[in-house]
């Protein structure tokens, strides 16, 4: 199984957000189901960077 990058690998935020949404394409259409844990591995952390990024933001 392929490991993904983290979330705070990428350098901006739309970037990790892009990258996100195209694997998640990717691995839908060949039905990897492999995948699964390493997606979701890579959601939490991105919607851990969000929430730290907004409440930068918000200061």
């Amino acid at each position: 199984m392929k490991k993904l990058p983290s979330a705070y690998d990428f350098k901006t935020l739309p970037e990790a957000i892009s990258f996100y949404t195209r694997k998640v394409a990717e691995v839908t259409k060949n039905r990897d189901r492999e995948m699964h844990n390493e997606l979701m591995r890579f959601k939490k952390e991105l919607h851990e960077r969000i929430a730290k990024e907004e409440a930068e933001f918000a200061l």
